[in-house]
């Protein structure tokens, strides 16, 4: 018999535990059914809406308090292994720690798993961590043994839970022993040396202080859960609490011991199990179990996700940024044209919601708390809102900070006045998301301009005015039938959903008329850059170049952006949403493209456009790399000086216009800038005549203009006559800072200058420049010539050529391209780059109104 029992087959250990716990749970099920088998689960649903708020503040109040005590079982149990960890460390652990086992069960996994991320990340060993958990274990299980005892041997009568009754006596005596039995260990461990070696050799035994202080704080930490749970029973007495105390502890030793997930339904059973029979706050407890539940339980552990959901993400950055990158960059591309239309569709639904009536339960339940005429002008004002809304939508498609700003007011306010006038929950609910999300994007929005309303787009404009238009019919479509009266602008009564809308729509056509004329009169814009050059820049950036139109710096009409280094800049003129560039940037090349995309980035935050005018060759790839079109402009004249010579074929017109100039007894004077203001009155009088023979004005971009502070910073050249003192021609004289480059910049003569004088004063500063050593001579440009033409040729190449061929235009561009070539000149092309479609077609428009062509 024994052979056969040795041999009998032995049941898994895991089938047994699973038995077990199939069998607990069928009993809890039971229990519960037992006990909660005659109560309705809608008045129970009704004791829970019937809650005060006051209880379920006191009951978040007293959690919270509860989970603060929790964290001083970590932080006492460091400081027993001797640890330095932070206690905001300690507290995030013992705060996650035991949120997760509270929901979860399994304290030594769920707990014990997050303990040792926690402090593992802090720098703790694993048996260290190991320790934490084992000494938190104690000490709670200590405090609610010491609870349970303390409750047992202090009740007045014999305890009685679930029909099992225990003598009075009984009572006193088990809670006697469980209390002995919470001193008696520790001390018996302290005490006896075999006992506290072998504890020692594993974990440090706490003291006397330290254990009595571990206890206190479990007894407090259930005392007050236990209170959170009993001010959620109405009804129950404060003599009841210390039934309810150790009913809470029996229920929460119950839920340890079984493992169910939370203790769900061992902890309701159980303590369901200690009210008394028939107590008419039966349902009333199981309702403020189901508020516990919520309030003790799922709302710590959804902070405490969060919280550590927030903290692990930014270690989980560096992971997922290279996924990140593209979403960006996706959701910056697209967010300022959605967000724009997200808010013109949130400005017309509130001006929709303004023109119709609202609902009368709705208004009823608000005028108990409003009076009547706060809720007359918040229906006004939400309306007026809604057109401010369709009205910023344009500045959010243009990426404007101002425009952020202004919408994410604008829904706020929305809101408010949504409820302020009716109740319009749903519509305060969309402005209120819309305003969350326009701030998580707000980085997209990063334009600088001075205003949300300055938009120039007519289609948004068009747009808008539809919005209200439309607005407007609704409401005369939906008060048809009542008839109008002059009396209805002065109404304010509850149900004069008429009146508001009279006035609603009169405030609204005025403001958007109002702010649609503003924006199509004009707007003002950050210009960009500086107003004005320093001389000191001029000169280090000119002393590396080798263009001599740099001296454009000096007209007065443009604005100038630096590089870091000081040694060069980029000259450009705004105009309308355009920034027309002149030429190329003057300064080392090796500048150039790091300047070019400051220009780029500092005209995209004040939302304007660029165009380049007069680039050359050089500028090419740095235009392709900022997203322009290049685009042929014309050529510029250079003449070598060192193989220049009046002798050949080529020359020979220039030849004889210059021999006859001679012989007409004409002469060349340099004048120094020093000694220009003495000449001045005579250069200008002979200026103005040449203009107003030709009908035109001073240009003042590409070219100089007829000012003293201009031409006195230069040397001037003039030509006189056979008689030495009439004036009749100058040109003001461009040198490059490399001294390589010559040219001049204005040339006008007098009507009665004989023929080729133009011609003479052109050869004599060839000969000055080479005599001083210059390189080339610059004749300047010849617009619209060496264009290709042909039908299959661009659009502008074709209005180019018809244009250069063209006699009677005020700008003679054949004209000019003959007179240069006269000289034998080498040609170099010149570009304009603008923007591609719409835009770059704007920008040309304004270059043209920019040169005065």
């Amino acid at each position: 018999m024994s052979l056969a029992l040795s041999h009998a087959p032995r049941i898994p250990r895991k089938l047994l535990i699973g038995i077990a716990f199939l069998c607990i749970a069928v009993i809890v099920l039971l229990a519960i059914q037992r006990i909660a088998g005659d109560l309705d689960p809608h008045r129970i649903a009704a004791s829970i809406r019937a809650l005060p708020p006051w209880r379920i503040l006191c009951a978040i109040g007293l959690t919270a308090v509860s989970h603060l005590l929790l964290t001083f079982y970590d932080v006492i149990a460091l400081r027993c292994i001797g640890s330095a960890i932070a206690p905001r460390t300690a507290a995030r652990a013992a705060f996650t720690s035991y949120t997760l086992s509270h929901n979860l069960g399994f304290s030594p996994l769920t707990g014990g798993s997050a303990r040792m991320r926690i402090y593992g990340r802090a720098g703790l060993t694993p048996s260290d961590v190991a320790r934490i958990i084992v000494l938190a274990g104690m000490a709670f299980w200590a405090g609610v043994v010491a609870v349970a005892g303390i409750s047992l041997a202090l009740a007045p009568a014999g305890v009685a839970i679930a029909g099992f009754a225990l003598p009075s006596g009984q009572t006193h005596l088990l809670g006697a022993m469980l209390v002995i039995a919470v001193v008696a260990i520790p001390a018996l461990v302290r005490i006896i040396p075999v006992a506290r070696n072998a504890t020692n050799r594993f974990l440090p035994v706490p003291d006397l202080p330290t254990s009595l202080a571990l206890v206190a704080v479990a007894a407090v930490d259930l005392a007050v859960a236990a209170l959170a749970l009993f001010v959620l029973v109405p009804g129950m007495p404060l003599s009841a609490f210390p039934q309810i105390y150790l009913s809470y502890a029996l229920a929460i030793i119950a839920g340890l011991l079984t493992h169910v997930p939370g203790g769900l339904g061992v902890f309701e059973a159980v303590f369901l199990a200690a009210l008394p029979t028939g107590s008419p706050a039966a349902p009333y407890a199981l309702a403020a179990l189901v508020a516990y539940r919520a309030i003790y339980y799922l709302l710590p552990l959804a902070c405490s996700l969060l919280m550590n959901t927030t903290i692990e993400a930014r270690g989980l950055q560096r992971l997922i940024s290279p996924f990140l990158r593209p979403a960006k960059a996706i959701a910056d591309a697209i967010s300022p044209f959605a967000f724009a239309v997200l808010t013109f569709g949130g400005g017309s639904v509130l001006l929709l919601s303004g023109a119709l009536p609202g609902v009368d339960d709705r208004m009823h339940r608000l005028h108990q708390f409003l009076p009547l005429p706060f809720i007359d002008v918040s229906h006004l004002a939400a309306s007026l809102v809604g057109t401010l809304l369709v009205l910023v939508a344009p500045a959010l498609a243009s990426r404007l900070e101002s425009g952020l700003k202004v919408a994410r007011a604008l829904f706020l306010l929305g809101a408010c006045f949504s409820l302020a006038k009716g109740l319009d929950y749903e519509e305060a609910s969309v402005m209120l998301v819309l305003a969350g999300l326009l701030q998580l994007a707000s980085p997209a929005f990063y334009r600088k301009t001075a205003g949300a309303f300055t938009s120039q787009s007519r289609g948004w404009l068009v747009a808008a005015l539809a919005a209200v238009c439309l607005a407007a019919s609704s409401g005369i479509v939906a008060y048809r039938q009542l008839p109008y009266d002059t009396e209805l602008w002065w109404q304010f009564v509850l149900h004069g959903d008429a009146s508001s809308f009279l006035r609603a729509s009169f405030g609204t056509g005025i403001l958007a008329t109002a702010i649609a004329i503003r924006s199509l009169l004009g707007s003002s814009r950050r210009l960009g850059g500086l107003s004005s050059l320093p001389d000191a820049i001029y000169r280090n950036a000119t002393g590396h170049s080798s263009r001599s139109d740099s001296a454009l710096a000096y007209t007065g009409d443009k604005r100038f952006l630096i590089n870091p280094s000081g040694d060069a800049f980029v000259m450009f003129r705004p105009c309308g949403n355009s920034w027309i560039v002149m030429g190329d940037p003057v300064g080392p090349f090796q500048r150039w493209r790091d300047l070019v995309w400051d220009l780029r980035m500092q005209s995209d935050r004040c939302n304007a456009r660029l165009c380049f005018y007069q680039v050359s060759d050089r500028m090419l790839p740095l235009i392709v790399d900022l997203g322009l079109k290049p685009m042929k402009y014309g050529e510029e004249a250079i003449i070598d000086l060192q193989g220049f010579t009046l002798s050949g074929p080529k020359l020979k017109n220039v030849r004889n216009a210059h021999a006859r100039a001679q012989r007409e007894g004409l002469r060349l004077q340099i004048v120094p800038p020093s000694e220009v203001p003495q000449w001045f009155d005579r250069v200008n009088a002979l200026s103005d005549v040449w203009l107003r023979l030709r009908g035109t004005k001073e240009k003042s971009f590409s070219l100089g203009h007829c000012a003293l502070d201009y031409l006195a910073r230069s040397e001037l050249a003039l030509v006189f006559a056979q008689d030495g003192d009439s004036l009749m021609a100058f040109a003001n004289i461009w040198k490059s800072g490399d001294g390589r480059e010559y040219s001049v910049d204005l040339m006008r003569h007098a009507p009665d200058a004989p023929p080729g004088t133009m011609d003479f004063l052109l050869v004599e500063l060839c000969r000055v420049a080479r005599q001083q050593e210059f390189e080339r001579f610059n004749l300047g440009m010849a617009p619209l010539s060496g264009l290709s033409g042909g039908k299959l040729a661009p659009l502008w190449a074709r209005l180019a050529n018809m244009a250069f061929a063209s006699e009677g235009l005020r700008y003679n561009f054949g004209g000019l391209r003959r007179f240069k070539e006269k000289f034998a000149p080498r040609w170099e092309n010149r570009f304009i780059a603008i923007a591609e479609g719409n835009g770059g077609r704007v920008s040309l428009l304004n270059l043209l109104a920019t040169i005065g062509l």
